[in-house]
């Protein structure tokens, strides 16, 4: 028969190690890879579709302050889940990731309206995203005439 004593200090120890992985810092917790990091990648491509928009379509222009602030936003970020300013700078350079990030992106503005030889069809697909409010869209601005 175990004692009250050790029973509560069962229960504690039980406890802490569960408020711990609970409450665990982000950096801390295993990292998947940064293709694998949802917010990042997701990221990416929006500000891949933005920078393909504005320029195929010579009436959108890039909000380049925004754009670099939210470019920003995903290094830290990145940083905070635990990843290095190596691992992030590796990533980011990495040929095959580029090419799978611009693919996605192309294929989203596909299925949103844009068509290759079209520069009118990026213009409407940009315009409509500017009006949407969405991560694209508040990476743009139209051109004043």
């Amino acid at each position: 028969m175990k004692s009250t004593y050790s029973v509560s200090i069962s229960l504690l120890v039980r406890a802490i190690l569960l408020s711990t992985m609970v409450f665990l810092p982000e950096k801390l917790m295993a990292k998947q890879g940064l293709p694998e990091e949802t917010h990042v990648t997701e990221g990416l491509i929006a500000i891949s579709m933005a920078d393909t928009v504005r320029t195929i379509c010579p009436s959108i222009d890039a909000r380049l302050i925004t754009a670099f602030i939210y470019l920003n936003s995903l290094k830290e970020h990145a940083l905070d889940l635990g990843y290095t300013v190596e691992e992030i700078k590796a990533f980011i350079n990495n040929k095959n990731e580029k090419e799978r990030l611009l693919e996605i992106a192309g294929a989203r503005l596909s299925t949103l309206g844009a068509i290759t030889e079209s520069a009118n069809s990026y213009c409407a697909v940009g315009l409509s995203e500017i009006k949407a409010g969405s991560d694209i869209g508040k990476l743009l601005k139209a051109n004043k005439k």
